[in-house]
């Protein structure tokens, strides 16, 4: 038997061996030393994260209006209090309008400005651009683009200016609100997937694309059997990523629709709604434990939609 014969089995030996085996005592104490480095994470993990979420469910199950206040345990009698509340049924139905309007819209446009920008000279700098309303503060936009489509604002002013009168509408009116809302929150949000949907088409090969292209594909075939497949990963991480952000909408929709002593019903969302049930100073409010049973309810609805679109979206990746 020749010493590389003898050298390969012993290889796939160590190979199969169960990773305590194959490891031995050096790799036992290295796994030890993983401890105190992940300590301090964890640490913080858990105070700030694991423990806020497990005292606001505990809360939730309390009728309490915060410090100096008897906490009384009300078992479920808050979430039975959802159902029946309307005001919290309409703030829930405009988070999904948000989640499945804005969702369908936002993806539209970004596939679109990804494949258009994906051929363009100076796409990073546009994609720069795109980007930026999304860095920028959140209350800035809502304020800045309140004041943009004030009945005599800029944006009818210069639709007059150029004879497009019967383009101008009352933007702010209550009939008008939310649908102004849902096209803002497109256009703050669009830049973001665009970056994210731009990284995964710009790793796929272009030799995929060249012989697509002398296979006669046109723009949607490339597309189609291209793009689409080879950046799924990335799209489906986007997907997840919108579910979050798009529920959670708060600080935009707050600033643009004002801080009146009753923003319209019409057009909270459920974290406006827990907002002001809770510390908004409104009538009722510092309801602490109504709120944090509708923090609960979002949260749950939230993960069962990021469930739900990780099975919908499941396919296998494919290696290039």
């Amino acid at each position: 038997m020749t010493t590389t014969t003898v050298a390969a089995r012993q290889q796939r030996s160590r190979a199969t061996r169960p990773a305590h085996h194959r490891d031995g005592p050096l790799g036992r104490q290295r796994r030890r030393l993983y401890w105190p480095f992940l300590a301090p994470a964890l640490t913080l993990y858990l105070a700030f994260v694991i423990g806020p979420a497990i005292s606001g469910v505990w809360i939730s199950l309390h009728s309490w209006r915060g410090a100096g206040d008897e906490m009384k345990w009300v078992g479920l009698a808050n979430y039975r209090r959802l159902w029946s509340d309307d005001i919290f049924r309409t703030s829930f139905l405009n988070s999904l309008e948000i989640l499945t309007i804005c969702g369908v819209a936002v993806f539209a446009i970004a596939f679109i400005m990804t494949v258009v920008l994906r051929e363009m000279r100076g796409r990073y700098a546009i994609r720069s651009l795109l980007f930026f309303p999304y860095i920028v503060s959140p209350i800035a936009i809502g304020v800045g683009l309140g004041l943009l489509l004030d009945p005599q604002g800029l944006a009818n002013a210069s639709l007059r200016a150029v004879g497009l009168d019967m383009l101008a509408r009352p933007w702010l009116a209550p009939e008008h609100l939310f649908s102004t809302i849902l096209i803002g929150i497109v256009w703050v949000s669009t830049g973001f997937y665009v970056v994210i949907l731009m990284a995964g088409v710009d790793r796929i090969p272009k030799y995929f694309y060249e012989d697509a292209e002398l296979a006669g594909a046109n723009q949607w075939q490339r597309f189609r059997h291209v793009t689409l497949p080879l950046s799924w990963d990335v799209v489906s991480v986007a997907a997840v990523l919108w579910v979050i952000n798009s529920m959670k909408i708060f600080e935009f929709i707050y600033a643009f629709v004002g801080t009146g002593d009753s923003p319209n019903p019409d057009t909270r969302t459920v974290p406006i709604q827990q907002f002001i049930v809770t510390t908004g100073g409104r009538s009722p409010a510092y309801l602490l434990g109504y709120g944090c049973a509708m923090g609960v309810v979002l949260v749950a609805a939230i993960a069962m939609f990021v469930v739900l679109l990780r099975r919908v979206m499941r396919r296998d990746t494919i290696q290039f």
